[in-house]
């Protein structure tokens, strides 16, 4: 069988990274890093096309703020401040999978044009099947999403959570919680110049319009049970078509706003089942 590799545009600081080496010994490749600063310096190393055969690449992109360091657990896309640059220097230094874009840290005027836009041309030598755009809050179960994607089209591909619930499928929009199209609809957004001007509103609508108004997108596939806000005894928010309590049959789990919520949900998985008794802790899981 092939082995799996899987790029994150954004590298998980320590935890995750520590995580995810615990749960994906060896099955994936984490590449490139994504911090979106106005800066015209781009670091970055291309897609190894080096090493062994891989049956789907996949790259994702996720969208957080650099002062969100206890939240994100995942690199950052907005430099703000010097001692963000600073940090972001030295861990372009140790890794060199920073790729700093060129554009204003923004929420809703084009952040996302800027990320979908640059990765054709950095890539060129060595194209994904898919790319990605997802949350900061997110916890992406990257080997169900791979089973997901594997006997999916690999061209004119949109797969997310359809949102609004239960609206008229040629209005939806996949939501921000994470998205994903194939390899040549992001191209079609690089080489698409009116696109530029219709960047303002919210990120995941305008994505979706573009879609639609271009004719792309046209193999989609909505994932409403298995993407989801979470939800646990202790939050006031109920069960609805978009948040429900976790459950093993999972792609994305979105809202994950503080380390006790990033905690439940990484023991929910048994993300730690990789740690070996050993004298030197005890840790009850």
């Amino acid at each position: 069988m092939k082995r799996l590799s899987f790029s994150l545009f954004l590298l998980p600081f320590l935890l995750l990274a520590f995580v995810y080496s615990l749960f994906f010994p060896g099955y994936f490749s984490i590449l490139p890093s994504l911090a979106a600063r106005c800066s015209n310096s781009v670091a970055a190393t291309p897609a190894n096309a080096t090493g062994p055969a891989v049956d789907l690449r996949v790259l994702l992109g996720v969208v957080t703020r650099a002062e969100m360091y206890e939240l994100r657990a995942l690199l950052r896309l907005a430099l703000a401040r010097e001692e963000d640059a600073v940090l972001v220097s030295l861990e372009i230094i140790a890794h060199g999978d920073v790729v700093v874009l060129n554009c204003t840290e923004n929420m809703d005027d084009g952040k996302t044009h800027s990320y979908f836009s640059s990765l054709p041309a950095l890539f060129a030598d060595a194209p994904y099947d898919y790319v990605g755009k997802i949350d900061d809050d997110s916890y992406y179960r990257l080997a169900s999403l791979a089973d997901t994607l594997r006997d999916k089209p690999r061209r004119d591909l949109y797969h997310g959570f359809p949102a609004p619930c239960h609206a008229d499928p040629r209005s939806q929009f996949m939501s921000g919680m994470g998205y994903i199209v194939s390899w040549d609809v992001a191209a079609w957004v690089a080489a698409t110049e009116a696109l530029r001007g219709d960047v303002k509103g919210p990120e995941d609508e305008v994505f979706g319009r573009w879609l639609r108004r271009g004719g792309k997108g046209s193999n989609r596939y909505g994932e409403e049970t298995r993407m989801y806000d979470y939800l646990d005894g202790g939050m006031r928010e109920g069960v609805n078509c978009f948040r429900h309590a976790l459950v093993a049959d999972t792609v994305v789990v979105h809202k994950l706003k503080d380390r006790l919520k990033w905690a439940r949900t990484l023991k929910f998985f048994n993300a730690t089942q990789g740690l070996k008794p050993s004298k030197l802790y005890h840790v009850d899981l």
